[in-house]
C-alpha cells in the first residue's frame, strides 16, 4: 500500500511510557466499581486515564486521515477482540471481544471511518471492502475541496454502481441529494452527502446488490455477447449466491468486455476497480 497511501505510525503503549519491551497490560472489568480499566497486573498500575488522555489528545491532533489499520487482541488497539478479565488478578478471560481503549476512543469520536486489523486484512473480502472504503473516501475529500455542485455530481456518477452494490435504496437517496431539487446551499448538500456516503460505506456489500449492480451493468454490452459469453457470466453471476470472492473474476471480466466494447461510461464507474489496480486482486489473477 505504501506506494498509494500515506502511512502514520502509532503506538498507544509505547507513547504512555510503556516502553520496549514492556510488561503486558490487560482490560479488567469491575475494579472498584469502574466498568473498565487499564491495568499493568505485574505492577498494579492503572493506566486508563493516562491512555484515554493520550488517545484523546492523539486524535484531536491528527489531520487528514481515511482509515485506521489496528492490532487485533491488543488491549490498547484491538478491535472486537481484545481480551477482558473481571480483575488483574485472573487467570482466566470473561470474553474476547472486546476493543481496546485506543480503539474504542476512534470508534466513538469516528463513527463509520474504516477499520481494520492485521489479522482481518488476510481475508481478500474485508480487505477489499477496506480499500474501497478509504480510496473512495480520499477520492470525495479531493472532491469536496471546491464545494461545487458539479464537482458532486462528477463524483456520484463515477460511483453510481459501487453505490447500488452497496445499497441501492440509499444510492437513489444520495442521488437526490445530488440533484438538489430544493436548491439547497452547497454546503448543506455535501453535508447532507457525506453523511449517507459514510453509512453506505460502513457495511460489506451483500451478494443480492452485487448481482444487482452487475446485471445492471450487463446490459450495457449484452446484445454484443454470444449465448456462450452470455452463459459463462451467468455461471458467475450464480457462484458469487455461495461464494462473494467470484467478485474479483466478475470485475476482471466487465473490465475487458467494456474495453472491448468501448463502453466509456462502464470503464468509468469506480465499481469495477474502486482502489488502485497494484492492489487488486485482478492484477494477480491477470498474471
Amino acid at each position: 500500500m505504501k506506494p498509494f497511501v500515506e502511512f502514520v505510525d502509532v503506538c498507544p503503549e509505547y507513547d504512555i511510557g510503556l516502553g520496549i519491551p514492556r510488561e503486558p497490560i490487560r482490560i479488567v472489568e469491575k475494579v472498584e466499581g469502574d466498568s473498565r480499566k487499564l491495568i499493568q497486573p505485574s505492577t498494579g498500575l492503572d493506566l486508563t486515564d493516562k491512555m484515554d488522555l493520550f488517545s484523546r489528545f492523539y486524535l484531536e491532533k491528527l489531520d487528514d486521515f481515511h482509515g485506521f489499520i489496528l492490532k487485533s487482541k491488543s488491549p490498547s488497539c484491538g478491535v472486537g477482540t481484545t481480551k477482558t478479565f473481571l480483575n488483574s488478578d485472573a487467570d482466566e478471560f470473561i470474553h474476547h471481544e472486546g476493543n481496546g481503549l485506543f480503539a474504542e476512543t476512534v470508534l466513538q469520536n469516528y463513527p463509520g471511518i474504516p477499520v481494520i486489523d492485521e489479522e482481518q486484512i488476510k481475508d481478500p473480502i474485508k480487505r477489499d471492502h477496506f480499500l474501497t472504503q478509504i480510496f473512495v473516501l480520499a477520492s470525495f475529500r479531493d472532491s469536496s475541496v471546491s464545494c461545487k455542485l458539479h464537482s458532486l455530481v462528477e463524483f456520484h456518477t463515477a460511483n453510481k454502481l459501487l453505490f447500488m452494490a452497496y445499497n441501492k435504496q440509499m444510492m437513489t437517496t444520495m442521488g437526490n441529494i445530488v440533484a438538489n431539487r430544493d436548491g439547497l446551499p452547497a454546503e448543506k448538500v455535501y453535508e447532507d452527502y457525506t453523511e449517507l456516503l459514510i453509512q453506505i460505506l460502513s457495511q460489506v456489500p451483500q451478494s443480492g446488490s452485487l448481482i444487482n449492480a452487475f446485471m445492471h451493468a450487463f446490459g450495457y454490452f449484452s446484445r454484443h455477447l454470444s449465448a456462450a459469453e452470455k452463459f459463462g457470466f451467468m455461471q458467475q453471476l450464480q457462484k458469487l449466491r455461495t461464494d462473494v470472492s467470484a467478485i474479483f473474476e466478475l470485475r476482471k471480466w466487465f473490465i475487458s468486455m467494456s474495453e472491448k466494447y468501448d463502453v466509456e461510461y462502464l470503464l468509468k464507474q469506480t465499481f469495477f476497480c474502486p482502489y488502485p489496480l497494484e492492489l487488486s486482486l485482478l492484477k494477480r489473477h491477470s498474471n
